[in-house]
């Protein structure tokens, strides 16, 4: 049977390749595998159509509530639609509880540190240093999550408003980012309500990311609506810091917590073409979301919208830290949380600046070291003077300071934390963009008004879990580093020396003195002179 199958196949592939050779037959198959690709790539198309608007579906239906209201400037009234983006209903996660003993165990164990003071500078390390922080051990830290929110003090629902259009219609600074809200609807923003609507970046669009500036891929946004407890985030917008990588984090808190970093595409094309960025869009720890149509010329600008705003870019999570691009985070996450937020039953916390307090110094100091343009520093100092902003004292105890240092923010997400950081970035987008100038004037506003305060912790403590870099431009001027002559003697001392039979030196180089001639004279001379003082030659060798 086998031999007859073989016959069979000796007669049928001549036939078929005879049938295949004309030219018909050549044609139909290459035109059906043509079809077969049009329809394939054409299925596909309408698929991924199609999953980008299911994603973006339900927010146009859950959020896009028309409201009417009435603007009035230079006495003409203006009727202006503007649609309401609800927040969605964070989903809350149960932590896992200690048993009681070891709850009481870890709420002893830093009952008896006592704070130091930070070391002094010295000179070869001159300015603020850092200063030891009692951590709980991870386990415990985990453990001490809260199993539910905290409460927001009368604020319980915040919504954002939505503008297709936004018109300029008084003499200040802002963008079409932030919907130039006017005075009176700032002023009302500071009127906290059990339900508010304010302004809060992206609105052009009730998903911040989509078509809204600040343009985000579907990819990631679908990322960033993920249920997370924690997240950690930063940003490097105009390629102006080296990304760090955070070291010293569990096992724990690299499986349950992502790590956000936000770039330009200026930033994207230097990371590709150092090949610090593949198709993973993963450096190390940091998953990368790539930013288009930023909404301002200023990186700094830009770098405060995931800043303040993370709120709107993650709506499913609920706690945050944010650390600036130049820094190097070296302490566990949920230690940080714990020691500045869960251990003070705090909702807000930011360190104090290390040298002022006052806002009127750090304006002078901005203005000094040329930080932004002098009058408009000028502009928004004299408005908050007008309102009531006052230099720091004694009396505005138990705040501690005015001005922040804030390139880390730990917070949570709830509605009067996230009032706060709205009205902190509208100020951002209405003055300048020095966020320590305006943190004073949002904070104190909301704090007369209800039981809520942030708690600003001393610049040591941050610089016990932070480390700060140069900025990129600072590195790519500096000189390289110079020797030490220490190091060089070390290195000259280090080399082993030995003698040999006859006593000279070996192992290093000897170095051979040139003959220098000398006249008969002066030969007779010197040989005199020895001769004249013998007992010198006995005093140079004893």
């Amino acid at each position: 049977m086998s031999l007859s199958g073989s016959r069979e196949k000796d007669k049928f592939l001549p036939f078929l390749c005879r049938y295949l050779s004309r030219k018909k037959v050549v044609m139909l198959i290459l035109v059906s595998f043509a079809l077969m690709a049009f329809l394939t790539s054409f299925f596909t198309t309408n698929r991924e159509d199609a999953s980008e608007s299911t994603i973006f579906d339900h927010f146009s239906e859950a959020y896009n509530t028309s409201l009417q209201f009435s603007r009035k400037f230079n006495n003409s009234s203006i009727q202006a639609t503007l649609s309401v983006c609800e927040e969605n209903p964070i989903r809350h996660f149960s932590s896992p509880s200690l048993s009681t003993e070891s709850a009481i165990f870890h709420s002893n164990f830093c009952q008896n540190f006592a704070f130091p003071p930070p070391p002094p500078g010295v000179r070869r390390r001159p300015g603020p240093r850092p200063c030891p922080v009692c951590y709980l051990p991870v386990e415990a830290a985990i453990a001490s999550m809260p199993r539910v929110p905290s409460p927001s003090p009368v604020l319980n629902h915040l919504t954002y408003f939505h503008e297709e259009s936004s018109t300029k219609t008084e003499p200040h600074e802002g963008s079409d980012f932030g919907g130039y809200p006017s005075l009176k609807q700032r002023n009302e923003s500071f009127d906290i309500k059990e339900s508010m609507t304010v302004h809060c970046g992206f609105v052009k669009g009730c998903r911040p990311g989509y078509k809204t500036g600040f343009d985000i891929d579907i990819s990631d946004l679908v990322e960033l609506e993920q249920f997370h407890d924690i997240i950690v985030a930063s940003a490097i917008f105009g390629n102006y810091d080296v990304i760090q990588q955070p070291t010293k984090i569990s096992d724990h808190a690299i499986k349950n917590i992502p790590f956000y970093m936000f770039i330009d595409e200026e930033t994207e094309n230097y990371m590709r073409n150092s090949s610090l960025l593949d198709y993973k869009m993963k450096v190390g720890l940091w998953r990368i979301i790539v930013v288009r149509n930023i909404p301002y010329t200023d990186a700094r600008r830009n770098g405060k919208v995931p800043k303040l705003l993370l709120h709107r870019l993650f709506p499913n999570v609920k706690y945050s830290i944010w650390i600036d691009g130049k820094l190097k985070l070296v302490v566990d996450p949920y230690q940080l949380l714990e020691r500045f937020l869960w251990r003070h039953n705090a909702t807000f916390a930011i360190s104090k600046h290390y040298r002022r307090f006052d806002v009127f110094e750090e304006a002078e100091a901005n203005k000094a070291a040329g930080k932004y343009d002098n009058k408009s520093i000028d502009y928004q100092i004299d408005f908050y003077r007008s309102e009531g902003l006052t230099p720091y004292s004694e009396t505005k105890l138990p705040i501690i300071s005015d001005v922040p240092e804030g390139c880390v923010i730990i917070r949570e997400h709830i509605p009067i934390t996230n009032l706060f950081t709205c009205l902190w970035f509208n100020e951002v987008d209405r003055f300048t963009s020095r966020d320590q100038l305006s943190f004073a004037a949002v904070r104190d506003k909301i704090m007369g008004q209800v039981d809520w305060s942030v708690n600003m912790f001393m610049d040591c403590e941050r610089r016990n879990f932070v480390i700060q870099a140069y900025h990129r431009d600072l590195l790519e001027h500096m000189p390289p580093p110079v020797p030490r002559m220490s190091n060089l003697k070390r290195n000259r001392d280090s080399i082993p020396v030995t003698k040999s039979e006859g006593g000279n030196l070996i192992g290093r180089n000897p170095v051979k003195k040139s003959p220098v001639k000398r006249g008969k004279g002066e030969r007779r001379s010197r040989s005199r002179r020895h001769s004249k003082n013998p007992s010198t030659r006995d005093n140079l060798v004893f």
